[in-house]
């Protein structure tokens, strides 16, 4: 006997009920008389799925999914609107005023280009409009856009088998496979309106700078959401694999760095260049239609999808393999006697509990940024090689030029530690409004834990894996600074780790707050927040905006602290958002009514 849920349908007494597993057939017989509102339907357990029919196709459950991504639909479309329109601006503002116009300007940003090749390539065809909002911010776009697909992959499923609302769609009798189909059709319907998003803001930008260029504007925004649709697929891949959601979500986003990293230093690998064949990226760049000579590889952006496709296969094949809630291969724990369970000393504290919980992303954090700081440190002769070519220490970073390139250059790569520690409290401000959303905050706060100490518990987990993250990312900058024998300065390095913790602070306390405030925004608002100040430090050169404006930007506050001492009025701000938002997330909780 096979058990079963019972949802509405018209079942006949006796009737025989297929069991879709690893058994052939379960026989049900019902008791006379029979509510003909009930039936037999799908089971836990991947041994018994019982249904007694097929259920009609229905696209409700891809129409929920675009239903519940629309606000980050909006904020992809917005987002990208404003970003490309502002450079665009900012190009034929600074053409305007740059001595020997585009060409000059782009001759002059050429050692740049070398020294960002790790997280920006190709660069072509600076000299134009569509070339520079390519490289410049389509780029990283597709990066970004890759990691949020990625995540939302891994989550759309296994995520859901956490608060047991898989459980209830299978119930309905749809299918493991359908139920991964019909998530997968609403999130390439969300890319696909994202696409058209980014492509109009291109557009308008490609307007805006006197450079038209509607088709290829749209062109390459629908080959950014065809390559995130395969980051997608391999999202829900690994979600079939991993223990956890958040440990596949970790375990995605590593992936997709290491491929877009790969790809734009691919001609380096030797025989293992073969390997860029499996990037996406790879692919990507072969479809950016908006560079002039790049053209626009229609093979290339058709086998994007259908390489999503076949993920997508896969993982509806795994899924139908396991138990809900269970990865595709668990040990099988064998005792010879009962064993005593030891209450572990890291659980004491919410803090410390949530690290141990979630090392494994933190560990896939930490390799992530040791890597890519690791690997530019490495890059960093031929970096140099190129700025003596062409003659230029120039402004680059826009410091005191008696700063040598290999200290610049240098510097630039170890104030990514910021941005990768922003990064980072906005994944812990995600899992925060999720304790919400799945009741785990009223159990927390049902103990003796007060708002104030959650909160402080919070802010205490987001510094002390910020030093963890910090800390990976440096010794990677110094393993490959060491490799091609380039000495790293202590004092700087220890003014890059303290600003990136002070930044961490001051953002984690307003996060805290706006999880409390607006649960349901908090994670959009930080992302606006992030998105400006990373604006804001480009706009301010591009318009010969007063400097003190970039004081005003998270990533701008405690300017090049690798370099120089960070002015005092930054560290003033960022300690007072951290003041401020740590106030302001008590009153707020001090004010809330519901907790749920």
């Amino acid at each position: 006997m096979c058990p079963v849920s019972l949802i509405r349908g018209s079942p006949v007494a006796g009737s025989p009920v297929r069991c879709r597993g690893r058994s052939d057939h379960c026989w049900m017989s019902w008791p006379r008389p029979v509510w003909s509102s009930w039936t037999a339907t799908s089971c836990r357990s991947r041994r018994c799925s019982c249904m007694s029919s097929k259920p009609r196709p229905s696209l409700r459950l891809a129409a929920d999914t675009v239903r519940g991504h629309r606000r980050g639909i909006l904020g992809w479309i917005l987002g990208s609107a404003v970003a490309m329109t502002a450079i665009g601006a900012g190009f034929r503002s600074e053409t305007e005023r740059f001595t020997g116009g585009p060409k000059g300007m782009a001759d002059s940003m050429e050692a740049g280009v070398q020294a960002m090749r790790l997280l920006r390539w190709p660069g072509d065809r600076l000299d134009t409009l569509g070339g520079y909002l390519t490289y410049h911010n389509v780029t990283l776009l597709v990066l970004f856009l890759t990691l949020y697909a990625a995540v939302q992959g891994a989550t759309a499923v296994r995520g859901a088998e956490a608060g047991r609302s898989v459980e209830v769609i299978l119930a309905t009798g749809r299918t493991r496979e359908q139920v991964v189909r019909d998530r997968a059709l609403g999130f390439a319907t969300v890319l696909a309106l994202i696409g058209v998003g980014v492509g109009a803001g291109l557009a308008m930008a490609m307007a805006v700078g006197g450079d038209s260029d509607p088709v290829g504007s749209f062109a390459i925004a629908f080959a950014a959401a065809a390559c995130a649709f395969v980051g997608y697929g391999l999202g829900a891949v690994l979600a079939q694999l991993g223990v956890t959601a958040r440990s596949a979500s970790a375990l995605s986003a590593l992936i997709v760095v290491a491929l877009y990293l790969y790809t734009n230093v691919w001609d380096r690998f030797g025989p293992l260049s073969i390997l860029r064949f499996v990037s996406p990226f790879y692919y990507f760049t072969r479809c950016r239609g908006l560079v002039p000579g790049a053209g626009f590889d229609t093979m290339s952006f058709v086998g994007l999808p259908v390489a999503a496709a076949l993920l997508i296969g896969v993982a509806a094949r795994l899924f139908g393999r396991r138990d809900v809630g269970s990865p595709l291969w668990s040990p099988r724990l064998r005792h010879t006697k009962p064993l005593a369970r030891v209450q572990h000393p890291a659980l004491n504290r919410l803090w410390s509990a949530t690290l141990l919980r979630e090392r494994t992303g933190l560990a896939v954090w930490s390799a992530s940024a040791a890597a890519a700081l690791g690997l530019m440190a490495w890059l960093e002769p031929e970096v140099i090689d190129m700025w003596d070519k062409f003659d230029i220490t120039r402004r680059m970073l826009q410091v005191d030029p008696g700063f040598s390139a290999g200290s610049q250059y240098l510097g630039f790569v170890s104030e990514l530690t910021a941005p990768i520690a922003a990064a980072y409290v906005v994944t812990q401000a995600a899992s925060w409004v999720g304790d919400r959303e799945q009741g785990r905050l009223a159990l927390l706060l049902s103990t003796p834990l007060s708002w104030t100490a959650l909160i402080g518990q919070r802010l205490t987990t987001v510094l002390a894996g910020t030093v963890v993250i910090i800390a990976s990312a440096l010794a990677g900058l110094l393993i490959g600074a060491t490799v091609v024998d380039v000495g790293l300065d202590a004092a700087g390095t220890a003014r890059i780790a303290a600003s990136a913790l002070l930044l961490a602070a001051g953002l984690g306390a307003v996060a805290s707050w706006l999880v409390i405030w607006i649960p349901r925004f908090a994670v959009s608002a930080l992302a606006i927040v992030l998105g400006l100040s990373y604006l804001l430090t480009l706009l301010v050169p591009m318009f010969a905006w007063p400097s003190w404006i970039t004081k005003l930007s998270l990533f701008g506050a405690t300017g090049h602290p690798y370099l120089q001492t960070p002015s005092p009025g930054g560290l003033l701000f960022l300690s007072a958002l951290a003041v401020a938002g740590f106030l302001c997330a008590t009153v707020s909780a001090a004010r809330a009514r519901a907790i749920a």
